[in-house]
């Protein structure tokens, strides 16, 4: 019965995501922060500029506010800053040439050890087996 419940409930969690996700539109607001999140501040260190209270991020922030409201796309803004600052200034970088690599590390981690997970049992499951 507990189970059941839980079950339930994350179905219906899922079922207003996923409404949510369908049908809701972002606000102007909502995509310039989600723009912002995605674009690191040049003077503070590994944060976005929709969380710094720097001058520049402040500015950078404005500048996306106007983009937003000029009608660009979010690639579109993103591209602008890139093209300004270089393709370091993007948290999220794209999945294409150099940081193809960043992408897929840790899938291949993950997958190597995994592997040696498995060879390592089998050799204690080998090594434990003597013949009587």
């Amino acid at each position: 019965m507990k189970n059941r419940f839980y079950v339930v409930a994350i179905v219906a969690l899922l079922v207003v995501i996923g409404v949510g996700a369908i049908a809701g539109n972002a606000s102007p607001e909502d995509r310039a922060n989600a723009i912002g999140a995605r674009i690191m501040c040049p003077v503070c260190q590994g944060s976005a500029i929709a969380n710094s209270p720097s001058e520049t991020a402040t500015s950078m922030m404005d500048k996306v506010d106007e983009l937003v409201a000029a009608g660009m796309s979010d690639d579109q803004i993103i591209t602008y800053f890139a093209d300004r600052y270089g393709e370091n200034i993007i948290l999220d970088p794209a999945f294409r040439g150099k940081t193809l690599f960043v992408w897929l590390l840790p899938a291949v981690a993950f997958g190597l050890g995994i592997w040696m997970i498995a060879r390592r049992r089998r050799k204690v499951v080998s090594t434990s087996e003597v013949p009587s």
